[in-house]
C-alpha cells in the first residue's frame, strides 16, 4: 500500500528531528512545510499532530517547536527505555528464532567491520531494532519506538571521533547476543540494562556539556535545552 501524504511528512519530519536537523528554538510552521513538501496544509498538520502526541513536539504561537524538557524527565524517558528494552531482550531470550539470532550476530559483526563511526552508530541502531523484533512482542516494539524517539530528540548521541570509542558497546552487545543465544533470560536481562545504563550516562554527559557551550555562546538566550 502505497504511503499517504501525512505518514510521508510524518517520517520525513520524524527523520529531521531524530537526526538533529532543526534547532532547538527552531518553529515548524505548517504553511511552510505543506510548501516544502507539496502537499496541502491538512496532511502537515495531521503529521505534527501526530508527532506532538509522540512527545516530540508542542504547539506554539507559530506552528510547532520541539519539546523541551527538564532534567527529571529525560531521566524518566532513560529509565522508561531502560525497563522496556531489557523486557524485550528478556523475552528475546526465550522466543528468538534461527533467523532472528543469524541477523543479530551478522548486525554485531559489520558493526565491528568498520572503522567508520557514523556507520558503526547506523548498524548499532539496526542491531536494537532487530533485538525487539526477536522479542515478537508488537506492543513493547511499538512503545519503545515512541520513547526511543524522545530519547534522541531529548538527548542526541554525539558520534565519537572513532570506532575504537565504541569499545565497551561492542562488549555489552555481545554479552546480551551471547545470553539471548544461550536462552539465559534474566542474563540477558541483567546485560541490557548494563547497556542502557552505559548509552544514558554517555547521553547525560554530552547534554551537559552542550548545555554549558549554549550557556557561554553569544546567542544562549535563544539556544539550547531547559
Amino acid at each position: 500500500m502505497a504511503a499517504n501524504a501525512r505518514d510521508t511528512v510524518y517520517q520525513a519530519l520524524l527523520e529531521r528531528l531524530t537526526h538533529g536537523h532543526y534547532r532547538a528554538d527552531e518553529s515548524l510552521i505548517p504553511q511552510a512545510l505543506s510548501e516544502e513538501f507539496d502537499v496541502s496544509r491538512t496532511p502537515v498538520r495531521e503529521a505534527l499532530a501526530l508527532l506532538e502526541q509522540a512527545g516530540l513536539l508542542v504547539s506554539g504561537r507559530r506552528g510547532f517547536e520541539i519539546r523541551r524538557r527538564g532534567d527529571e524527565e529525560i531521566l524518566e524517558i532513560f529509565e522508561t527505555r531502560a525497563i522496556l528494552e531489557s523486557s524485550a531482550v528478556y523475552a528475546a531470550a526465550t522466543r528468538a528464532t534461527p533467523i532472528d539470532l543469524a541477523r543479530l550476530q551478522d548486525l554485531h559483526d559489520r558493526s565491528q567491520a568498520t572503522d567508520d563511526a557514523t556507520e558503526v552508530r547506523r548498524v548499532f541502531n539496526h542491531f536494537h531494532d532487530a533485538l525487539r523484533n526477536a522479542a515478537h512482542n508488537r506492543t513493547i516494539s511499538s512503545l519503545l519506538t515512541t520513547i526511543e524517539a524522545q530519547v534522541k530528540v531529548s538527548a542526541p548521541w554525539v558520534t565519537p571521533g572513532g570506532a575504537r570509542e565504541f569499545g565497551p558497546s561492542y562488549t555489552e552487545h555481545a554479552a546480551i547476543l551471547d545470553a539471548i543465544r544461550a536462552g539465559d533470560a534474566v542474563g540477558a536481562r541483567t546485560a541490557a540494562l548494563t547497556h542502557s545504563a552505559h548509552d544514558r550516562d554517555t547521553r547525560v554527559s554530552q547534554l551537559i556539556v552542550r548545555m554549558a557551550e549554549d550557556l557561554t555562546s553569544p546567542d544562549s538566550t535563544a539556544a539550547g535545552w531547559r
